[in-house]
């Protein structure tokens, strides 16, 4: 746990590499230091149907998705920093954002290996 999850326009796929986009992205919230990094689970969806703004050229948005116990101050340290990662991919992106959302840890439910 916590699992990122990256969607994109698909027409990015030409202009960057979304491995390295995810790889990278998978950096920053390890280096977070609020996660034991094999817990990290970070996965990239591409929509080809999409309207952004009235420009619609295309996008990137992140969704880190993490139980509570977070503070405010560590949340948006999280998002700068894969805010900031993004960015670095995202040159001519004219949409780039991250949301975190805090999970409710009695709905959330998880199999480990045994």
């Amino acid at each position: 746990m916590p699992h990122l999850v990256i969607e994109y326009a698909k027409n990015l796929e030409d202009k960057v590499s979304i491995a390295a986009l995810v790889s990278s992205a998978q950096e920053a919230m390890s280096r977070s230091g609020l996660f034991a990094p094999h817990t990290i689970k970070t996965r990239a969806l591409a929509y080809e149907q999409f309207i952004a703004g009235e420009k619609g050229g295309s996008f990137i948005h992140a969704e880190i998705r993490l139980l509570d116990g977070r503070s405010d101050r560590e949340r948006e340290a999280l998002s700068s920093a894969v805010f900031n990662c993004l960015c670095q991919f995202a040159d001519g992106v004219p949409a780039v954002t991250v949301e975190v959302r805090e999970m409710d840890s009695g709905c959330y439910s998880k199999r480990l290996p045994f």
